[in-house]
């Protein structure tokens, strides 16, 4: 054997394993999102069927997301964080989070959910769903002044399939999750 074919066969070998290494390395290392907004994310000891029943909480936790798009395969699921709730039925999901408005308009909140949701702002009841159904998507308008407003948003899932997305857009814009910013809101 010559040294080039000798060489050669040494650098094929040390690339594999560079890219055997990259690979485990891709695997092992956790996904992450920037952590934009908190949810609250409580087990109820009982079965859920209205958003305001009596709550028997017997486990929470706190998880930091992105933005609320939270549907995937008929799940409760991050799109890239996967299954966050770690539990399929009887959950709540609770959201405070302060927005600055830059415009002040009409602003539409697009709340999808499977099974019930609330929206408030500012302490109003903007709108909401009280019991169980299948995925929908309702519309939801408030006006908004420029400056901070706070905004609270409980969803609950009680069996089944699950989800949960909230967009907002002002206008004509496109409408946007909820935890990116866009040329009127600030996360």
């Amino acid at each position: 054997m010559n040294m080039q074919n000798f060489l050669n066969k040494n650098s094929i070998f040390t690339a594999l394993i560079a890219l055997t290494v990259i690979l485990i390395l891709v695997r092992i290392t956790p996904v992450t999102v920037d952590p934009v907004v908190k949810l609250v994310i409580s087990k109820n000891r009982v079965s859920i069927g209205n958003i305001y029943q009596q709550r028997d909480i017997e486990f929470t936790r706190e998880v930091m997301v992105d933005n609320l798009n939270l549907l995937d395969k008929s799940r409760f699921s991050h799109p890239k964080l996967g299954n966050i709730a770690t539990y399929s039925d009887d959950f709540f999901v609770d959201v405070d989070h302060k927005i600055s408005v830059k415009q002040a308009d009409t602003y539409r909140f697009l709340m999808g959910s499977d099974d019930g949701f609330s929206l408030s702002i500012d302490g109003k009841l903007v709108c909401e769903h009280l019991g169980d159904r299948p995925y929908t998507v309702q519309p939801c308008l408030i006006f908004l002044n420029e400056g901070d407003h706070q905004v609270h948003i409980s969803y609950f899932q009680g069996f089944g399939n699950s989800g949960f997305t909230v967009e907002f857009a002002r206008g004509d814009e496109k409408p946007r999750y909820f935890g990116e910013d866009s040329k009127s809101v600030k996360f």
